[in-house]
């Protein structure tokens, strides 16, 4: 391959990963249920990692780590060799959201899958659908991640199995990412979830699309002993209007034992029961960090306080 030809090589996969994207958005049409109520899914409509959470939901820059598989599947690139991670977010009378993820690097490729669970309370009025009595969810993602130098491009399917009054429902559809990190200083992420809303036929279960763009900013040399970062995030969330985060990280680390802070200010719908701010933070023992997030309304109307752990080998 000449020098010219490699040139244009990246500028080429970032042009065909547009048109198939904005392709699959635009020809492929969500599908409605006929005389039932459609709900969002409940394990998709909020951040399934823990840093992110504690980012108010940005996601589509925080590269490198296993839950990027549930905002942009494309960070998934800068995973070394694996990466594991998982939270748990504690709801009312003993309902929760679990989530896992499992990423693994193939030389050019990377693979990913995450799985998460939402539980009611014990009295079935933690989250619930309106109108009914009980309901559960199970979701499960599946990403591929092809990497050009800088550049990853990546796809995802994903599945929602709801049990709503014991009656059994799914729901199906897709992510496109993108990603470019510049070794440790920055990276920008664009994402596009949920192409084409639900594909299931007959199916409750919404899937609403949400584009992200963000950019993701090291202050300093993150192998040093202080850390600061910054991310800012847009999301187009459908059916409302643009939605901004501005977050930042900061700590320090002496002798690979860390210990960090981050908060978050995201803007929401008019209407919504979610708080603007979001807090949280990390200690880190060399490769394992255990993450804490809070925010004082998310779903549910009631603080959220959520727990994870990230691994990369």
């Amino acid at each position: 391959m000449s020098h010219r030809t490699a040139d244009w090589c990246p500028v080429f996969t970032i042009v065909v990963f547009l048109l198939v994207a904005c392709g699959c958005a635009g020809f492929v049409e969500p599908v409605r249920a006929q005389g039932s109520a459609s709900t969002p899914s409940i394990v998709l409509s909020r951040p399934l990692s823990v840093r992110s959470a504690g980012m108010n939901g940005a996601g589509a820059a925080l590269v490198g780590n296993a839950g990027a598989v549930f905002s942009n599947p494309a960070g998934l690139a800068t995973i070394r060799h694996i990466g594991i991670e998982g939270a748990y977010r504690a709801g009312p009378s003993d309902g929760s959201i679990t989530s896992g993820a499992l990423a693994w690097r193939l030389r050019q490729f990377d693979i990913g899958v995450g799985l998460a669970r939402f539980k009611p309370g014990n009295d079935g009025s933690s989250i619930p659908v309106p109108g009914v009595a009980e309901n559960r969810e199970l979701a499960g993602v599946g990403s591929i991640v092809y990497r050009f130098g800088i550049i990853a491009v990546a796809g995802s399917g994903k599945y929602v199995r709801r049990v709503v009054d014991d009656s059994p429902e799914g729901a199906f559809s897709s992510d496109a990412g993108l990603a470019i990190a510049v070794f440790d200083i920055m990276a920008i992420g664009f994402s596009m979830q949920n192409l084409g809303g639900n594909w299931g036929a007959q199916s409750t279960v919404e899937m609403p699309g949400l584009t992200r763009l963000a950019v993701m900013w090291n202050y300093v040399d993150p192998l040093e002993t202080f850390r600061l970062l910054s991310t800012v995030e847009l999301q187009w969330p459908e059916g409302h209007n643009v939605r901004l985060v501005i977050g930042g990280e900061g700590g320090m680390v002496v002798h690979d034992v860390g210990l960090f802070g981050r908060a978050a200010y995201g803007t929401e719908p008019t209407g919504s029961v979610y708080s603007h701010m979001t807090y949280g933070g990390s200690v880190t023992m060399a490769n394992m960090a255990l993450d804490y997030a809070y925010q004082e309304s998310d779903i549910s109307g009631e603080p959220a306080h959520r727990f994870g752990f990230r691994l990369v080998l």
